[in-house]
C-alpha cells in the first residue's frame, strides 16, 4: 500500500510540538532585553560605587574608642611609629641650644665717646684752674667720680692731670686713638645689660649679634663678652693699659680712671632681641630632628593589654599604625579577593533584595527607572556618610541609618525600607570590621524608625519617634554590650591582678557604658529631628507627600479650591462630598484615606475652563449640550481631565494628585450621550456604526487604591443625586449596579483591588450615602418636595 508522502510521522508530530518555556527561561530571555540590561547597567553601577565608598579591596579597622578587648592584642607585623614624648623632649633639647638674634645698634655708644671728648676738649684752652669759667667747671665735675668712687682727687688735681696730658701738640690725636681702641670692641660686639630669652628659649652662653640689616650674616658671640657686668669689671684696666700705652706719662692712668668714671655708668643696652628671627631658627632646629621611633616585632609586641578600655590618645592612634602597616603589605592578588567576596556580597543582597521587591512590595520600585535610581542613589549617600561618621570620634552611623529608614519609609513604604535599610545596616556593619552585636544595634534603630513612624499629620511626630527610638536603640546598646561581655572582660582581668595604668572600677564600666548608650540614643534622636528641617526636600526629590503636606495642600484657601468655588460652586460641591465619602471608602480597605480625600478636593478642578457644561453649574440656565452633537458634547465632558492635569501642573501640585485627575475616569465610557449618538445613528439610514472608543475617557484606568475608590465614590455621588427617593434600598441597589459596571469594565485591573476590598468599599458608600440623604420628621404644613 502507498504511503501518503503529506501524511507527517509519529517522531515529526513530536518534534513539532512546542512546550511553554519554563519560568527560568523566560527570566533569562527578559534579562536580555534593552530595558533590563540598562537595570542590570545601573545596579553594577552602584555595587562598584559601594566597593568604593566602603573600601572593600580592604580589612576594616575594627577597634573604637571603650572597646574592651578580652585578650592582648598583639602586633601582626613589624612596624615603627614615633614616640612623641621622647621626640618632644630632643625638639626642647634642640631648642635650647638654639642660638637667639639680638641687632646691635652702637648709635648711643658712639654719641656717648664724642660727648666724652667734647667735655675734655673743654679743659685745654690755657688757663688756670682759677680761670675756669662755669661751663669748663660743669665739664670737670662730670669727669669726677660719684662718693663711692675708687678714684679720690680734687677738681683741680684732676684739671691738672688733664691739662698735663693732652696740652702737648698731637696728644689730641692719641686720645681719639685711644678711645677708639676702647671703645671699639664694644661698638662692633654690643653691649647687653641681660639676655632677654628664657632659658627654654635658646642657648644662654652664645648669641647670634647682627648689625642692622644683616641679619643673614650674624656672629656667634659669648654672652660674657658683652654683658654689661663683665665689661664693667674688665674696661677700667683696659683703659689704664691703652693710654699707657698711647702717652706713657704719669698723668694716663689719672685721666683713664676719670675717662672709666665717666663711660661706665652711661654705658647703654645697644643689643634688641629679635623674636622674630629667633623663633624662625628654633622652628627650623625643631623641624630638624627626626621623630624618635619606637618599633614593635609582629607576634611578639603587645600593643593593648586584655581588659584595658581603648583610649583615643594612646591606644587607637598605635592600633591604626599597626593596621596600615598591615594593610600596605599585602599583595594585589589579597585585595582583589577581598574586592571579589566583597562585590560577592552585594550583588547577593541586591539581588535578593531585587527579587523580593518585584515580587512581594512593589515591582514598580524595581521597573521605574527613576524610583531605582533613586532607591540605589539613597543607598550609596547612606552607605558614604556612614562612613565617613562611622569613625572615632563620632561614630554616628545610627543617626545615618535612622535617617534612611525614614526616608525609606516615606517614600516607598514600610516593606521597603525594612529589608533595605536592614541589608544596608549589614553592609555597613561587616565593611566596619564590627561585630554582630553592631549590626543588632544599628537594627534596632531602623527597625523602630520604620515601625513607629506612620502617618505624619505633625511636625512634633518625628520627634516622638526620635524619641522613642532613641530610648529602644539605648536600651540595645547595653544589652549587647552586656551580652558581649564587655564588662565582664575589663573586671575579669583587673581581679586576676593584669597591672593597669588606671584600675578599673564597676563604677567606671557602668558609667561609661550608661555614657555610649545615651550617646547612641541622642543620635537616633537627633536623627529624627534633623528629619523635620528635610521632609520638604525629601517629599519633592521622590514626589511624595506626607499627612502634613498633605494637610497643608487641602485648606480651602488654596488657590484653585477657591477658584473653583467662584466659577463652579456645583462641581466644588460635588468634590467636597465626594472627598467625605471617599476618605471613609479608603480608610475601610487601608488604603491612605487622606490622600484620597485631597485628591478628591482636586479631581474636578478641570471643570473651571466651561463650567456650564456640567449638570451641577447649570442651575436654571439650560442644557448646552442640547444645541451640540453627542461626539461634540463628549469632547467637552473628556476634556476637563486633559484641562484638570494641565492646571495641576501649571500650579505645581504634586504627582499623586495629578494621577487623581488623569484616572478618575479611567477608561469609562461617558453613557449618556454614546447612546444619544447610537439613538440618533438608528434613526438615521445612512447613520454610521457608533465606535465606543469614541466617546470613552484617555485613561489611565486607576493605578492605585485610593483612585479605584475616588473613581467609585465620584460615580455614586453623581448618580444618587438623580434618586427620587433616596432610600437605603435604592442607594445599595445604585452602588451594587455602578460597582459592577466599573468591574466588568475592567477599570480595576490595573490597581490590585480585590472583590474583598471592593465589598468593604460599597459598604462604606452606602453607609456614607445613607448619612447624606438621611430621612428627616415631617413638620406640620410641610409640603414633599
Amino acid at each position: 500500500m502507498a504511503t501518503n508522502p503529506s501524511r507527517r510521522t509519529r517522531t515529526k508530530r513530536v518534534s513539532s510540538l512546542q512546550l511553554e518555556p519554563s519560568s527560568l527561561k523566560l527570566w533569562f530571555q527578559g534579562l536580555y532585553s534593552p530595558p533590563s540590561l540598562v537595570r542590570v547597567g545601573i545596579a553594577l553601577s552602584a555595587m562598584l560605587a559601594l566597593l568604593v565608598i566602603l573600601e572593600g579591596w580592604k580589612p576594616p579597622f575594627a577597634y573604637r574608642e571603650g572597646y574592651v578587648p578580652p585578650r592582648a592584642l598583639m602586633s601582626r607585623v613589624a612596624f615603627e611609629v614615633p614616640d612623641a614624648e621622647k621626640t618632644e623632649m630632643l625638639r626642647a633639647e634642640k631648642r635650647r641650644e638654639v642660638l637667639c638674634f639680638y641687632e646691635n645698634n652702637p648709635g648711643q655708644l658712639t654719641q656717648l665717646s664724642s660727648a666724652l671728648t667734647g667735655q675734655l676738649t673743654k679743659l685745654l684752652p690755657d688757663k688756670s684752674f682759677d680761670e675756669l669759667d662755669p661751663e669748663q667747671l660743669e665739664a670737670l665735675e662730670s669727669l669726677l667720680p660719684g662718693k663711692d668712687g675708687e678714684l679720690e682727687i680734687t677738681r683741680e688735681q684732676a684739671f691738672l692731670a688733664i691739662r698735663g696730658l693732652l696740652s702737648p701738640a698731637g696728644q689730641n690725636e692719641k686720645l681719639a686713638r685711644a678711645m677708639r681702641l676702647v671703645l671699639e670692641p664694644l661698638i662692633e660686639h654690643g653691649i647687653l645689660t641681660s639676655l632677654s630669652h628664657e632659658l627654654e628659649d635658646g642657648n644662654q652662653r652664645l648669641i647670634h649679634v647682627f648689625s642692622p640689616g644683616q641679619s643673614e650674616q650674624p656672629v656667634a658671640t659669648d654672652v660674657a663678652r658683652v654683658r654689661l657686668a663683665e665689661l664693667a669689671g674688665e674696661l677700667p684696666q683696659q683703659k689704664i693699659n691703652v693710654f699707657q700705652n698711647e702717652f706713657g706719662t704719669p698723668e694716663a692712668i689719672t685721666v683713664a680712671k676719670l675717662v672709666n668714671a665717666y663711660l661706665v655708668p652711661k654705658l647703654p643696652n645697644t643689643l634688641t632681641y629679635r623674636q622674630d628671627l629667633s623663633e624662625e631658627a628654633r622652628l627650623k632646629a625643631e623641624n630638624a630632628i627626626k621623630p624618635a621611633m619606637v618599633s614593635y616585632s609582629p607576634s611578639t609586641s603587645v600593643l593593648v593589654r586584655a581588659g584595658h578600655p581603648l583610649s583615643l590618645e594612646k591606644d587607637l592612634p598605635l592600633l591604626r599604625a599597626e593596621y596600615e602597616a598591615w594593610v600596605a603589605q599585602l599583595t594585589w592578588t589579597e585585595m582583589l579577593v577581598r574586592a571579589s567576596a566583597f562585590m560577592g556580597m552585594v550583588a547577593a543582597l541586591f539581588l535578593l533584595c531585587g527579587i523580593y521587591l518585584y515580587y512581594q512590595i512593589d515591582a514598580s520600585s524595581v521597573m521605574d527607572l527613576r524610583k531605582l535610581c533613586s532607591l540605589l542613589g539613597l543607598v550609596l549617600v547612606t552607605a558614604l556618610m556612614c562612613h565617613m561618621l562611622a569613625a572615632d570620634p563620632w561614630r554616628a552611623e545610627v543617626a545615618v541609618l535612622v535617617l534612611c529608614a525614614i526616608t525609606c519609609t516615606i517614600a516607598y513604604g514600610r516593606q521597603l525600607a525594612m529589608l533595605v535599610t536592614n541589608c544596608l545596616a549589614l553592609a555597613v556593619t561587616l565593611s566596619l570590621g564590627m561585630n554582630l552585636g553592631e549590626f543588632v544595634i544599628l537594627a534596632s534603630g531602623t527597625c523602630s524608625a520604620v515601625l513607629l513612624l506612620g502617618r505624619i499629620r505633625s511636625r512634633t511626630k518625628l520627634i516622638y519617634v526620635g524619641l522613642a527610638t532613641g530610648l529602644i536603640v539605648a536600651m540595645t546598646h547595653m544589652g549587647v554590650d552586656i551580652m558581649l561581655g564587655q564588662i565582664d572582660a575589663a573586671v575579669s582581668t583587673s581581679l586576676v591582678g593584669v597591672p593597669k595604668a588606671q584600675p578599673v572600677t564597676w563604677q567606671s564600666l557602668i558609667s561609661n557604658l550608661a555614657f555610649e548608650s545615651s550617646r547612641v540614643g541622642l543620635y537616633s534622636l537627633i536623627a529624627c529631628a534633623l528629619m523635620t528641617s528635610v521632609l520638604p526636600f525629601v517629599e519633592w526629590f521622590f514626589g511624595v507627600q506626607t499627612d502634613s503636606s498633605l494637610l497643608e495642600l487641602g485648606d480651602a484657601s488654596h488657590p484653585l479650591l477657591r477658584q473653583l468655588a467662584q466659577r463652579a460652586p456645583g462641581t466644588y460641591n460635588h468634590s467636597i462630598n465626594v472627598a467625605a465619602i471617599a476618605e471613609a471608602a479608603a480608610d475601610a480597605i487601608g488604603a491612605h484615606g487622606l490622600l484620597t480625600r485631597v485628591g478628591a478636593y482636586f479631581h474636578d478642578i478641570g471643570k473651571i475652563f466651561k463650567p456650564n457644561y456640567f449638570v451641577e453649574n447649570q442651575g436654571q440656565g439650560g442644557n448646552r449640550h442640547e444645541s451640540l452633537q453627542p461626539a461634540m458634547s463628549t469632547l467637552v465632558i473628556i476634556a476637563h481631565v486633559k484641562d484638570g492635569a494641565d492646571l495641576a501642573r501649571q500650579h505645581k501640585l504634586p504627582k499623586p494628585i495629578i494621577d487623581f485627575i488623569e484616572q478618575h475616569h479611567g477608561t469609562t465610557l461617558v453613557e449618556y450621550f454614546f447612546r444619544e449618538a447610537t439613538k440618533r445613528s438608528q434613526q438615521d439610514p445612512h447613520g454610521e456604526e457608533v465606535s465606543e472608543t469614541t466617546f470613552r475617557y484617555p485613561g489611565p484606568k486607576p493605578q492605585t487604591l485610593e483612585a479605584a475608590v475616588l473613581m467609585l465614590a465620584d460615580a455614586v455621588e453623581s448618580a444618587s443625586r438623580s434618586l427620587v427617593e433616596p432610600t437605603s434600598s435604592r442607594i445599595q441597589n445604585l452602588v451594587d449596579d455602578i460597582a459592577m459596571k466599573k468591574l466588568l469594565d475592567r477599570q480595576f485591573d490595573e490597581c490590585g483591588l480585590t472583590l474583598k476590598q471592593l465589598d468593604l468599599i460599597k459598604s462604606s458608600l452606602v453607609k456614607s450615602l445613607n448619612a447624606i440623604y438621611h430621612g428627616r420628621v415631617k413638620y406640620p404644613g410641610q409640603q414633599t418636595a
